[in-house]
């Protein structure tokens, strides 16, 4: 990948367009979820990486390391914590310094184009976010890319890369509203009520009348959480409240919560209580009823 330069700096074989999910440096983890590509990259020092385009459109969150950027006759400092937003076919290159980079990619396929265009963006100027809300829901979605696994995940990953093109977007979705609305309401009810399967974030937006970025974003102003998040958490209190009947196996626990088996149920459960479902449920089970004899 890397051919030898003078005073020990190393230049990325050059390529005019990248081809869709392709990025340039190392990438260290990828995942793909419909026309969503999600990758984890790494770039060495002094490294630099020719003038090209990508395929499809994307933006990323610089997670450590800075750079310096040649875009559209511009020139900006890329460092930690920012957002920074590519549309399709611009043409860029990157100079790194003494440090490694570290890059949280996600490149947007044709039908996630279409949802910004259908709220009246298009995603077809570069912008930037330093710090504020757009970088910390990037690095909600890298969290969320790198350690969960349960059947919330891809509902999580979906609903806050909407959040973020949300605020590409001039006019955020659900500015005007000041008190929580009709249909957000009924889509809660929704979620609620549906415990062992997931609902898609589409399907929730349609059954509400409303466009799926609308509902991300109005969801989180008012909920303080992603969807997924807020599903998966509801799964996890429900689980919770099964745990405390010992006559109730793990194994039928993780499937009337929607886990593919108990390992997975227990799994999860660690990651998001600090505690394994059986440990959970001896100390339910051996809690003195509030109000009892000692």
């Amino acid at each position: 990948m890397f051919s030898s330069m003078p005073a020990g700096v190393h230049i990325l074989k050059t390529q005019q367009q990248l081809d869709a999910g392709q990025f340039y440096g190392r990438t260290l983890r990828r995942r793909c979820l419909s026309d969503l590509t999600l990758a984890d990259v790494e770039y060495l020092p002094h490294s630099r990486v020719p003038r090209h385009s990508h395929e499809h459109g994307y933006f990323c969150l610089i997670r450590r390391g800075s750079y310096v950027e040649n875009y559209s006759r511009r020139v900006r400092v890329c460092g930690p914590r920012m957002l920074v937003f590519h549309p399709p076919g611009e043409a860029h290159s990157e100079t790194f310094g003494e440090e490694p980079v570290a890059s949280f990619n996600v490149e947007l396929g044709a039908e996630w184009l279409g949802r910004v265009r259908e709220l009246g963006g298009a995603f077809d100027q570069p912008a930037e976010f330093r710090a504020g809300s757009a970088s910390a829901l990037g690095l909600r979605l890298f969290q969320e890319f790198v350690s969960s696994d349960d059947a919330d995940s891809d509902l999580s990953i979906e609903s806050i890369t909407l959040e973020i093109l949300a605020t590409y977007i001039s006019k955020p979705p659900g500015a005007a509203y000041s008190r929580k609305p009709q249909w957000l309401t009924a889509a809660t009810e929704a979620l609620d009520s549906c415990r062992d399967q997931p609902l898609s974030l589409r399907d929730l937006a349609a059954a509400a009348g409303v466009h799926p970025i609308y509902l991300a974003a109005m969801f989180r102003q008012f909920h303080g959480c992603s969807v997924g998040q807020y599903s998966r958490r509801r799964r996890i209190e429900h689980a919770r409240k099964l745990l405390a009947n010992p006559k109730v196996p793990l194994a039928q626990i993780a499937l009337e919560t929607g886990f593919s088996d108990q390992s997975h149920f227990s799994r999860t459960y660690k990651r998001f209580t600090g505690r394994t479902p059986s440990q959970d449920r001896t100390f339910l089970t051996c809690k003195t009823p509030a109000g009892s004899a000692g």
